[in-house]
């Protein structure tokens, strides 16, 4: 469980707010690919979402890894969800994947969820929260320690 809570941590350091108000949003750094989030699903106790790397520009843009992640809010874990497209998990998980849903596979993809979301706090990625007033979210130039 260690690891789920791990990657819950470090999802919500990437995004301080899912309030609702943004369904989409966009991380830019001054090197490296923009990290892209969508929300799919709120409901009371968890938060669906992905998030990608996108190479290049345009709707034609490489995504990569493509992972869709479910955020528990109130047993605070996050998990990679067994319907993320596996063609897309194979060029970015070391070795040989696990046949999906497996105890192994659930390790493989989350050990690497975590690893991807320290290197993208490390990179300088954030998705900043939004004013009080309901206005335009303000760029963070904060750098997280992982």
């Amino acid at each position: 469980m260690e690891l789920y809570e791990n990657n819950y941590i470090y999802l919500r350091r990437l995004v301080p707010q899912l309030d609702g108000k943004r369904d989409a949003q966009v991380s830019s750094v001054d090197r490296g690919p923009d990290l892209h989030l969508e929300v799919t699903e709120r409901c009371p106790y968890t938060s669906s979402l992905l998030l990608t790397h996108r190479f290049g520009p345009g709707p034609g843009a490489e995504a990569l890894p493509d992972l869709r992640v479910r955020i528990y809010h109130d047993a605070r874990v996050a998990e990679v969800l067994p319907d993320t497209a596996p063609e897309r998990l194979a060029g970015v998980c070391a070795g040989r994947l696990a046949q999906t849903g497996t105890l192994a596979w659930r390790w493989q993809v989350n050990r690497f969820l975590n690893r991807w979301l320290r290197y993208c706090l490390g990179e300088g990625h954030a998705f900043a929260a939004a004013d009080p007033q309901g206005s335009a979210p303000r760029p963070s130039a904060r750098r997280w320690a992982v």
